[in-house]
Order: C-alpha cells, then sequence, then structure tokens
C-alpha cells in the first residue's frame, strides 16, 4: 500500500536536507573564528561571529560573549549582562560557564548573591572534571558556605582539584594536613 516516493526528494528538499547536515560543521567554523579573533585582541570580530552563535544557544559562544562582558573586551564591562550569557551556556552544560556563574553567585558580582545556587553550579562544573570548581567546592564544604561543612566532602573534592593540576587545591590539602604547602 504504502510505496516510497522518490519523486517527493525534491530539488529543495534536498538542498534543505544538506543545509541542515552541514549547519554543524558551519557552525563551528564560525566559532573558531571568532574565537581566533579574541585570541587575536579583534573582539569586533569575535563579537560578530559569536553574537548569533549564541542567540542560537551555542554554549560556546554564550560563554566567550560572558567573558567579552566580565572583562570589557570589545563591549562595555557589565556583569550583569555576563551572568546573563553564564546562565545560558551553564543551563546547557558548558563548564567554564558554570565555573564563572558559580563565582557570580558567590560573591554577588552581576547577580545577586545566592550560595546555594553558587554551590549547585560549582559541582555541576566540578562533576565534568573543571579543576578550579572542585577547589571552590572543597572550600565551600570546608566552611559550610552554600552546604553543610563537611572536612572529608572538602578534601575529596581539594584532592580530585589537585589531581587535575590546581595549584591553590594542593595548598588547600597541605594546609588541612598541616605541613607547609608544596613549593612552587
Amino acid at each position: 500500500m504504502h510505496q516510497l516516493r522518490l519523486h517527493l526528494l525534491t530539488p529543495s528538499l534536498i538542498a534543505l536536507a544538506l543545509m541542515v547536515l552541514a549547519a554543524p560543521a558551519a557552525i563551528a567554523e564560525d566559532y573558531e573564528r571568532g574565537l581566533s579573533a579574541y585570541n587575536r585582541a579583534d573582539y569586533e570580530t569575535a563579537l560578530l561571529e559569536w553574537d548569533v552563535l549564541a542567540q542560537f544557544g551555542d554554549p560556546k559562544a554564550q560563554f566567550g560573549l560572558g567573558v567579552m562582558h566580565t572583562f570589557g573586551q570589545g563591549v562595555p564591562k557589565d556583569d550583569t549582562r555576563a551572568m546573563d550569557w553564564y546562565r545560558r551556556a551553564a543551563e546547557r552544560g558548558h563548564a567554564g560557564a558554570q565555573l564563572f556563574l558559580g563565582h557570580g553567585l558567590e560573591s554577588g558580582n552581576g547577580a545577586e548573591q545566592n550560595l546555594e545556587a553558587a554551590f549547585f553550579w560549582f559541582l555541576r562544573a566540578a562533576e565534568q572534571g573543571e579543576a578550579r570548581a572542585q577547589n571552590n567546592l572543597g572550600r565551600l564544604y570546608e566552611t559550610g558556605r552554600g552546604t553543610n561543612r563537611d572536612l572529608d566532602i572538602a578534601l575529596y573534592w581539594y584532592e580530585e582539584s589537585a589531581r587535575n593540576g590546581n595549584t591553590n587545591a594542593r595548598k588547600n590539602l597541605a594546609r588541612l594536613h598541616g605541613k607547609p604547602p608544596p613549593a612552587q
């Protein structure tokens, strides 16, 4: 009864299918052009490349725009806007954005201070192996800020962070163990 109707595959439908299949590669190229421009301090080009991608939900571009707003690179310094971009990228799983969002929420810089939310975002980034977030999570567990104080869990996160190369975590471990900090 149901026959495959190949004649329905018109040239315009085929072209549309090819565009959809090629879109991820084009998006990656646009992001890389933006990153290359950013690394050259050509913030105008980075902004042009990333803005459209960010509007369509690309988390790397959203994070990049957040960084540009944090440091006033090619755009006015605006911590509130930066936090908005970090939140968008963090919600899409970007570990760096989760870290930066956690910082802003912990400090109240660009957003209302919320230690529990900072803890939440540091945890999301730490679970992805982000060493700075792991160290921050250890600090929150050590101090009981945003979560219950638990030195065993603090040590766990400091150790994870140190294994991932974070020198601050190594210092925190040495301090908790009553030893001099490791030489740099």
